[in-house]
């Protein structure tokens, strides 16, 4: 992973230092909790936990990066490209990932986790070094729950094997508490991220504070997919009501960003790993930075949100009998 001369040490929010080399294994783990657990501008719910909801810093430059799906490679481009990290280290920018970092999504890669753990750890590391300042959305991939499945495989229960195997129980308990610690929805200057989409028929901020009491909310969050062909919407599908009645009671000018992450549309184009005005819903946008994509990602440039692209593309090559 790229680093800058001051990466070394990282600076908290109160000026002190972390030695990210300080954490490896279950304390790394640990440390990532309590990073995320004490996020600025996360409220707390009315239990006194965190709760749902991240209130961005404005100003600080984000970066923000899409399912990335195991694919370090495309993680490592974006720190690299522009100096973001170098941005991160010194305070002048964060990072904000929309989830799923981890099971590999390629057809016939599905079951080998070997890249879900060194993008865990990845991630883990980032979180230790710049605390504060890497943000991490809960995705419908970070779970160990057996009922995950793509293409007939429990991706969850296979990442539980995997991780148990190399690092032990009380490694994959933790693992689980790193899940269970995540925030689910983040607000910005002129824009909005959540892992999949809006709940139907919206929510609100206190809704999003309190998620911890709201499992169908939450499960909206990390499920819902975009209404692709405009019909009568699923119990899993949302439309240009739905974004509406969540921007509304946020307070949300209509012409705020609403950013989600899953459901890459592939098949309208798009080899970038980013679609704008999704399904004509004006500012709405998918954003993918896994295999496959240019490993994309949101900034802002002058108040302006941005889409920069990190890897070029690759090189066609055309066979001639």
């Amino acid at each position: 992973m790229a680093r800058s001369p001051s990466a070394g040490k990282a600076s908290t929010a109160s000026g002190s230092t972390v030695d990210p080399g300080r954490f490896e294994g279950l304390a790394l783990v640990e440390r990532a909790i309590e990073v995320v657990l004490s996020y600025p501008g996360r409220p707390k719910d009315s239990r006194g936990n965190p709760g749902g909801l991240l209130e961005l810093p404005e100003d600080k430059r984000p970066i923000i990066i899409g399912d990335l799906h195991a694919n370090v490679d495309h993680l490592k481009a974006i720190l690299r490209h522009h100096g973001n990290e170098d941005e991160v280290a010194t305070g002048a920018a964060y990072i904000l990932i929309v989830g799923d970092t981890v099971h590999d999504d390629r057809t016939g890669s599905m079951k080998d986790m070997k890249g879900s753990l060194v993008m865990l750890d990845e991630v883990l590391s980032l979180l230790a070094r710049y605390p504060g300042r890497v943000y991490y959305l809960k995705g419908n991939h970070d779970t160990f729950d057996e009922r995950l499945r793509k293409s007939g495989i429990a991706q969850g229960t296979e990442f539980r094997k995997a991780l148990l195997a190399a690092k032990g129980e009380d490694y994959v308990a933790a693992v689980q508490r790193f899940f269970d610690a995540l925030p689910q929805f983040a607000i910005g200057p002129g824009f909005v991220v959540t892992h999949a989409g809006p709940p139907r028929g919206g929510c609100d901020r206190k809704a999003l504070i309190e998620i911890a009491s709201d499992p169908d909310l939450s499960m909206q969050l990390m499920w819902n997919r975009v209404n692709e062909f405009h019909g009568m919407p699923s119990a899993k599908e949302y439309g240009a009501a739905d974004i509406a009645a969540t921007r509304e009671p946020l307070g949300l000018p209509p012409d705020t960003h609403f950013i989600v992450g899953p459901n890459p549309l592939w098949g309208d184009g798009g080899p970038t790993g980013v679609w704008h005005d999704v399904i004509g819903i004006t500012r709405h946008h998918i954003i993918y930075s896994g295999s496959g994509s240019r490993a994309p990602y949101f900034t802002l440039e002058n108040g302006h949100l941005v889409v920069r692209l990190s890897v070029d593309p690759e090189p066609e090559v055309y066979y001639y009998g």
